[in-house]
């Protein structure tokens, strides 16, 4: 999630258990992002993301909503999943979300630090859908 949409989200953020980001994650990104342009008019803007190239996506010039970005196999050890969308959900603690999705039988998968943004984690419930869950650092600044 990048620091314009967490300011423009308000200093609380987003509200525990809504969903405040979508991601998509391609295997051709310029691809998909002239597809999504046409299907639904999205506006997409690059922002810094760790030194990827990473494409946040907005309706009519309003904040963004979500973000698409290129998989890259190198990341998953040459064994990328399927492109595929992945929905945030806000929660007021991403490591006490994590345990407890775990011990009522979902699988943690990754948590991870998005510098001067958050925190996140990705989850699978008991049925193997995977979503991921988002905490916003205060003021929207890491730490």
């Amino acid at each position: 999630m990048s620091e314009e949409a967490t300011e423009m989200a308000g200093m609380s953020g987003p509200s525990p258990g809504s969903f405040c980001w979508t991601e998509i994650a391609t295997t051709d990104a310029a691809k998909s992002k002239e597809f999504f342009k046409n299907v639904f008019g999205w506006e997409f803007k690059e922002s810094n993301a760790g030194g990827m190239e990473y494409n946040e996506f907005s309706i009519a010039g309003g904040y963004p909503a979500g973000g698409l970005y290129e998989l890259n196999p190198e990341w998953f050890g040459g064994n990328p999943p399927p492109p595929h969308f992945m929905t945030y959900v806000a929660v007021e603690n991403v490591d006490e979300n994590a345990k407890l999705a775990t011990e009522l039988g979902g699988k943690l998968h990754k948590t991870e630090d998005i510098p001067g943004v958050g925190r996140m984690a990705i989850i699978e419930d008991p049925t193997g859908a995977k979503f991921a869950i988002y905490q916003m650092t205060a003021g929207g600044h890491h730490g």
